[in-house]
């Protein structure tokens, strides 16, 4: 019995070591500006070749959208007490208005045929290790022992959905990924359970055999929810922002 509550403790402290070991998908050129002062990270940004293509408030924070046609990559920025909180790497085509990639003409495109960029809060579950000694009735002596306790950790992170021809999928940030996951393709998972109406658009994901995630947008205030974990919540934007509308 021993053998195996040690078995499942050095599980469960390599989930939480895989969990506070993985880092945002921060781009090696912006690593260092992760807490750097909104004004000073600016500055250094357009130093670096950056140009930002869009700035959005959602609650207490500030979400910039930059673009860099050397690295050719789009990155989200999140602005948390002045100070840059997270810098993550996003799909390409959400800075298509900026640089190189906003060159070509938007296509038509259908009705339901969206492309939406998400961005907000995140949870996840972090798990901690910790050994001692605790007393054995039976033996009559202290045995070394070791618990492994579950928190949940908040984090600011963005997500992008993509609805084509009656099909979806989405793309899920580092963070939003559990160590024990299905593998996705390319950070991209496929939705099921699609249903899109006027009002909402529905649907459910697999991250892994046991663990189906339901999506919930709400299209007339932008807002998204992702219930199960690891969970979102934030506000919604259309990935074409010349449009001038929400979707």
């Amino acid at each position: 019995m021993a053998t195996q509550q040690r078995q499942w403790a050095g599980l469960l402290s390599s989930i939480w070591l895989a969990c506070t070991s993985a880092q945002a998908q921060t781009p090696p050129d912006l690593a260092d500006l992760v807490g750097a002062r909104g004004a000073g990270g600016e500055t250094q940004m357009q130093a670096r070749g950056y140009q930002q293509v869009r700035a959005a408030l959602v609650r207490d924070q500030s979400w910039t959208f930059w673009w860099s046609d050397l690295q050719q990559a789009c990155v989200s920025i999140a602005t948390t007490d002045g100070r840059y909180a997270s810098i993550n790497r996003i799909p390409a085509q959400n800075c298509k208005p900026g640089g190189q990639a906003g060159d070509a003409r938007p296509q038509p495109q259908k009705p339901d045929d969206l492309t939406l960029v998400c961005y907000g809060q995140g949870e996840h579950a972090v798990f901690s290790s910790h050994s001692g000694y605790e007393w054995n009735d039976k033996r009559k002596r202290y045995e070394p022992t070791q618990r492994v306790e579950s928190a949940s950790e908040q984090f600011q992170t963005g997500v992008q959905f993509e609805f084509r021809d009656g099909s979806g999928r989405v793309h899920l940030g580092e963070k939003m990924i559990p160590p024990l996951n299905s593998g996705g393709r390319d950070g991209w998972w496929q939705l099921e359970d699609l249903q899109m109406t006027p009002e909402r658009i529905t649907a459910k994901y697999r991250v892994s055999g046991l663990n189906r995630l339901s999506v919930d947008i709400d299209r007339r205030t932008g807002f998204a929810e992702i219930k199960g974990r690891p969970g979102f919540s934030g506000k919604c934007d259309v990935g074409d922002w010349g449009a001038g509308r929400r979707f």
